[in-house]
């Protein structure tokens, strides 16, 4: 089936999965979701938030994987990124920590809204999934050695090799004073500044290292996009026990080594900066105004507060879009939704090497507890608000004219640059994708790209027959934007998780 009218339209329809969020939410403050499946509460809760990337039995072999960078991590191979232990396994208070901060740096969200049992009974199930597939291995070596293993010895064997170690244990009475710091800096020179740079910025050209997709370049501490907490101590730990998920080995050291250069690493990472990348859920409210600012009223839009939500790219790509900023307001009858991120050109009209324009777009649930899928569901469809500076499906015959070697024919840009487009989209399910269509619902977009960042503003009704925003009523939505000039393809937008929009009576 091919996807017409939904705002994916040019993903194949089970790739389109992956749009907004890899790992899906709950409702906030839900409970712990033992009635939601049937067997152990992590294996129902893994299934529901996880599997769609990570695999049903943790392989992480499925197709969404296939269209992230870095794939998410196969819990089967019993390689994490963020160990805290001697034997490079982590406990369950990492794993928990994991899940509540997500994994900046890859698509993976945080899931600090989910309740404390809910996230220890997950944290249970992926360490069921790498011991099961630890065993399997095992026994599968046995097998091709011509070695007898049973079942429950291949079992056994698994769980004393995935069991943690002595945890890492880093005091944190390390002052960060001049000759702390100066012989953290003769250490990173000495183990780390080979990979990270001296300056900590990573070595140029090191992110067209090959990778088997799972790890990524060398990180650049002064952007703050770490895969674990910034903290001293979290930092000493990734230092002594290495990174096995991420081809980092571990580094062998003196406690007060450790601490100097865990020290040295964390000066590196500016303040602001530590959490910026997090994908954390943020709830918005809406304030009700008399009346709503013109397109045109700059100081009526400078009254409004602006948001900064974080966003990451499908495929990691150091100059990818990061963040979008958002002003709501509504005044009882219209909802106005302002979006402004930055795009450091306008991408107006499709190209032979360039079939995707500039787009943004919001996804709202009608529940607030998605599906497995962001798209929906028969029982619980998704709304989507999309802008976009032109449709490629209006194009591709254009483009085939253009295209060497059919074509090469200067066909004038007026003739092949339709109008930006603005939809709203009502899509319940995968299977409903292909023939999405607009819900009726007036939607109007108006957008403005200057000194290098572009600005939508939607505006769309309150209420109406089939999808009303109630104030006093919250819901959760999500962001994607594409970048033309960057995004060649539509699985390598920027994403967003779900946040919660809390329109006020």
């Amino acid at each position: 089936m091919t996807p017409r009218s939904c705002w994916w339209s040019w993903l194949p329809c089970a790739a389109a999965a992956a749009l907004f969020a890899t790992c899906q939410n709950t409702r906030p403050g839900a409970e712990p979701a033992e009635a939601s499946g049937t067997g152990a509460p992590g294996a129902a809760l893994y299934h529901r938030h996880c599997a769609v990337c990570h695999g049903a039995d943790g392989g992480g072999d499925t197709l969404v994987a296939s269209l992230l960078v870095p794939r998410p991590t196969a819990f089967a191979n019993g390689l994490f990124k963020l160990v805290g232990s001697k034997t490079g396994m982590p406990g369950e208070a990492e794993l928990v920590a994991m899940l509540q901060r997500g994994m900046p740096g890859s698509t993976m969200m945080a899931f600090d809204w989910l309740p404390e049992a809910d996230l220890v009974a997950l944290a249970q199930h992926v360490r069921t999934l790498a011991v099961r597939g630890r065993a399997t291995a095992i026994a599968s070596t046995a097998a091709a050695v011509g070695r007898a293993l049973t079942p429950s010895q291949a079992q056994q064997e698994a769980e004393r090799q995935l069991q943690p170690g002595p945890a890492i244990e880093l005091s944190l009475d390390a002052p960060a004073d001049q000759a702390t710091l100066a012989a953290g800096e003769a250490l990173f020179t000495r183990h780390c500044a080979n990979c990270h740079g001296q300056d900590g910025r990573g070595l140029p050209g090191s992110h067209e290292w090959p990778t088997d997709g799972t790890w990524l370049w060398p990180r650049d501490f002064t952007t703050g996009v770490l895969r674990g907490s910034p903290t001293v101590a979290e930092l000493g730990k990734r230092i002594a026990a290495g990174m096995p998920g991420a081809h980092m080995p571990p580094t062998t050291l003196a406690d007060a080594e450790l601490r100097a250069l865990a020290v040295y690493t964390a000066a590196m990472i500016p303040e602001a900066a530590r959490s910026q990348h997090v994908q954390w859920r943020r709830t918005l409210r809406v304030g009700r105004l008399p009346a709503l600012p013109a397109d045109a009223d700059t100081n009526g839009f400078a009254a409004l507060e602006a948001v900064r939500l974080p966003l990451v790219p499908l495929r990691w790509r150091p100059d990818a879009c990061q963040e979008l900023w958002l002003q709501a307001a509504h005044d009882g009858a219209t909802l106005l939704l302002r979006l402004s991120w930055e795009d450091g050109s306008a991408d107006l009209e499709p190209r032979p090497e360039r079939r995707f324009g500039d787009g943004v777009a919001v996804q709202f649930a009608d529940a607030l507890d998605p599906p497995l899928f962001v798209m929906g569901s028969d029982a619980a469809p998704v709304r989507i608000w999309r802008w976009r500076t032109f449709d490629p499906k209006g194009t591709a015959g254009q483009l085939d004219l253009l295209t060497p070697p059919h074509g090469g024919l200067d066909v004038p840009i007026g003739r092949r640059q339709p109008a930006a487009t603005a939809e709203l989209l009502t899509v319940a399910g995968l299977h409903s994708v292909g023939g999405a269509t607009g819900s009726g619902v007036p939607l109007t977009a108006n957008a403005s790209w200057r000194d290098g960042r572009w600005t939508v503003t939607f505006r769309r009704p309150l209420r109406s027959d089939d999808d009303s925003f109630v104030p006093g009523q919250a819901r959760l939505f999500a962001l994607a934007v594409w970048d033309g000039s960057q995004d060649h393809d539509a699985s390598s937008k920027a994403i967003g998780t779900w946040h919660v929009l809390d329109l006020q009576p």
